[in-house]
């Protein structure tokens, strides 16, 4: 056979390899999957989740002081260690705000600009979460069980601290709609 014939059946194998996942030897042809950043939680599950927390575009700013792909706050991201002196402000006209200082080399513009920086915000914030919500898996929030996917959703928007008092009053579930609805979408991901 001639070399310049050896060179199409070769790019058909690496083709089909990748197609269907496996070389002729058994390697895999598929780019490596990105680990998640909790443990024992499965990638797929772990970008699955990811997406539907998503819930703006990268560079918005809402009224709330709600920033970015994820819309964390300034006390959010002063628990993480991208801002500091988190308090309470008026913006526009709206009480109640969370403001902070960018810790240093972050800003303002490079962390919207940045989805990296978002994402590892975000990841950093579920990490820290883990710990306080996972006592709570389990439990039955009106029909459905609670899973940790679900219960980091309603941390998100509540804070970690108002996990506990989401799961166990409807009226806070029925007062605060959006963590509601936060955890119906992400509750059983993982």
């Amino acid at each position: 056979m001639s070399p310049i014939l050896l060179i199409p059946v070769g790019v058909f194998g690496f083709l089909g390899g990748a197609a269907f996942g496996t070389s002729r030897k058994g390697l895999s042809m598929l780019p490596p999957e990105r680990p998640s950043p909790l443990r024992g939680v499965p990638a797929m599950r772990w970008e699955k989740f990811v997406t539907v927390m998503v819930v703006a575009p990268k560079k918005t700013v809402t009224p709330r002081g709600r920033w970015g792909l994820f819309g964390m706050d300034a006390r959010r991201l002063s628990d993480i260690g991208f801002m500091a002196s988190p308090r309470k402000t008026t913006v526009g006209g709206i009480p109640g705000i969370w403001s902070g200082e960018w810790v240093a080399p972050l800003s303002r513009d490079h962390f919207l600009s940045s989805t990296p920086a978002q994402y590892e915000a975000f990841a950093r914030s579920m990490r820290r979460m883990v710990p306080k919500v996972s006592g709570l898996v389990g439990l039955s929030v009106g029909s459905q069980r609670c899973s940790l996917s679900g219960l980091l959703a309603v941390g998100h928007l509540a804070g970690e601290d108002g996990v506990k008092s989401w799961v166990a009053d409807p009226a806070v579930r029925e007062k605060f709609q959006a963590t509601t609805a936060n955890f119906k979408r992400a509750n059983g991901l993982f």
